[in-house]
């Protein structure tokens, strides 16, 4: 009793002498809680399957029943609160709470998903520009095409002359010095650099982001052991990054683009030469050359056009990304996918969609070496690339009720290969097709109060067979899903 004595003067305490200063720290808040339900038919895309026997290039395929169809709903509840000190000085922080938890689930008490600080970061408004230092926004620039937007430990500075606005930025992205006896390696840093000149106007944004990063964290090894695949490597990439939007009356179009340079395996030949000699002879005994060094050489860009008017409008756009399909050749061409943000068709690129880590994921992906999931980025799909072609329309016949539909036909740019992921070289085994299919969206977006939105999505694959991975015989079945979203934001 006497120590809960103790310890309720002392914060009585404190309390009294920090008031007058705590008094001039404002705080404001926003944020949202959200309840979603998912309805996904058969996600795997895996169609009811006779047994088929193996060829030269095929596997066998066992008889399989139709893929399992899935249902659910979550919540995530998000705050952003903000501390103003001074009209110069401020802290930002930014929590999710019971993030994407399902209901049912046990609770998650102890765990990220129960309360998740995913930013931090503290804004320095001096006399000639703006300093932010923390973990912060990153990942997105321009438009939403090839964004994910994510969190960065990042120091940033940002200054405005007229409608320009030019931006440095310092971001780690690992660190491989930070604790003993693993993390020691002084020079094993994932470091990027950025720079940007960003123009606004009424009618018109236009901007470049320019960066250079520099990846050590593969270059040095701790325990070294010889071996074909034990091999240090470092990254230098160069990435561009122009967009631009403009409005003519009715009319508005939209063009960005994203293209990476430089070199994606540089290896050291130096200290880890036993390794390299070892992963040049068994390139050669699978009828390869020398282990080379890979440069980049990945680029991606999208054009769209929008038409409103009135209660009416329309979209229509194509979407290109460079993809890989050759891991043994010197060269990587592959962006990563379309984005996390874009979004544009809601089971072929949305990664709230639950399509983003199931798509295609049938026994034939794993027997062919293929990772699950859409165009976004994170599965073999997306690292071979697209080329979408789109057309939407929308109508709002009250002012805060839109609907709206979207078509999107989608093929792989550079289809991959049975194997692919797992070391089978290019040119010995059947190649996937390149037809990802075409899909049909429904989108209603409603506006109930002014705090509280609900989102109702029908959508339907007509799956392509891209999704058979290389196996002409895997019988594929389409897929539809419905997706709903009320959201109350404050």
């Amino acid at each position: 009793m006497r120590k809960i004595f103790t310890i309720a003067v002392v914060i009585a305490l404190v309390a009294a002498f920090t008031a007058p200063a705590m008094a001039e720290t404002k705080f404001s808040f926003n944020g949202a809680y959200r309840v979603r339900g998912f309805m996904l038919s058969n996600p795997s895309l895996q169609g009811d399957q006779a047994a088929a026997k193996a060829t030269s290039s095929t596997p066998a395929i066992p008889v399989t029943g139709e893929g399992a169809s899935q249902s659910w709903m979550d919540m995530r509840f998000r705050m952003e609160s903000t501390f103003t000190v001074s009209d110069r000085l401020s802290v930002v922080t930014r929590f999710d709470a019971l993030d994407n938890k399902r209901y049912g689930d046990p609770d998650t008490v102890g765990t990220k998903d129960n309360i998740d600080f995913d930013r931090a970061y503290m804004v320095i408004n001096s006399d000639f520009g703006v300093f932010t230092l923390g973990r912060q926004s990153a990942g997105a620039y321009g438009t939403l095409f090839v964004d994910s937007e994510t969190e960065g430990d990042r120091v940033r500075f940002d200054t405005t002359m007229d409608k320009w606005m030019f931006s440095v930025i310092y971001e780690k992205l690992s660190e491989g010095d930070a604790s003993a006896p693993t993390d020691v390696m002084t020079d094993s840093d994932f470091d990027y650099y950025y720079a940007a000149a960003t123009y606004t106007a009424e009618d018109l944004s236009a901007g470049l982001l320019a960066g250079y990063g520099a990846d050590k964290s593969g270059s040095d090894i701790l325990a070294y052991v010889p071996a074909a695949g034990n091999l240090a490597w470092d990254s230098t990439e160069i990435m561009f990054n122009p967009f631009v939007t403009a409005a003519f009356g009715d009319f508005g179009v939209s063009a960005e683009a994203e293209l990476l340079f430089g070199k994606y395996r540089e290896y050291d030949r130096d200290v880890y030469n036993a390794s390299v000699k070892l992963a040049d002879a068994a390139r050669k005994a699978a009828g390869l050359g020398p282990l080379p060094d890979v440069d980049y050489d990945a680029y991606a860009w999208n054009v769209e056009g929008t038409w409103a008017s009135g209660p009416f409008g329309a979209e229509i756009g194509y979407a290109w990304v460079k993809g890989e399909d050759n891991y043994f050749d010197d060269k990587y061409e592959s962006v990563g996918g379309v984005g996390d943000d874009w979004g544009k068709a809601f089971i072929l690129t949305n990664t709230d969609s639950g399509f983003e880590g199931s798509l295609g994921g049938h026994g034939g992906a794993a027997a062919a070496g293929a990772v699950a999931g859409n165009l976004a980025s994170g599965s073999t799909a997306a690292e071979n690339g697209m080329k979408m072609f789109y057309l939407g329309g929308s109508y709002s016949p009250l002012a805060n009720l839109k609907v709206s539909a979207l078509f999107a036909n989608s093929k792989a740019e550079s289809p991959g290969y049975i194997g692919y992921r797992t070391g089978t070289v290019p040119g010995k085994t059947r190649s996937f097709a390149s037809d990802h299919g075409s899909e049909y969206d429904l989108t209603i977006n409603w506006d109930i109060y002014d705090n509280l939105n609900y989102t109702f999505i029908a959508a339907f694959l007509d799956a392509g067979d891209y999704w058979q991975f290389g196996n002409p015989y895997r019988e594929l079945e389409n897929t539809w899903a419905f997706w709903q979203q009320i959201q109350l934001s404050f």
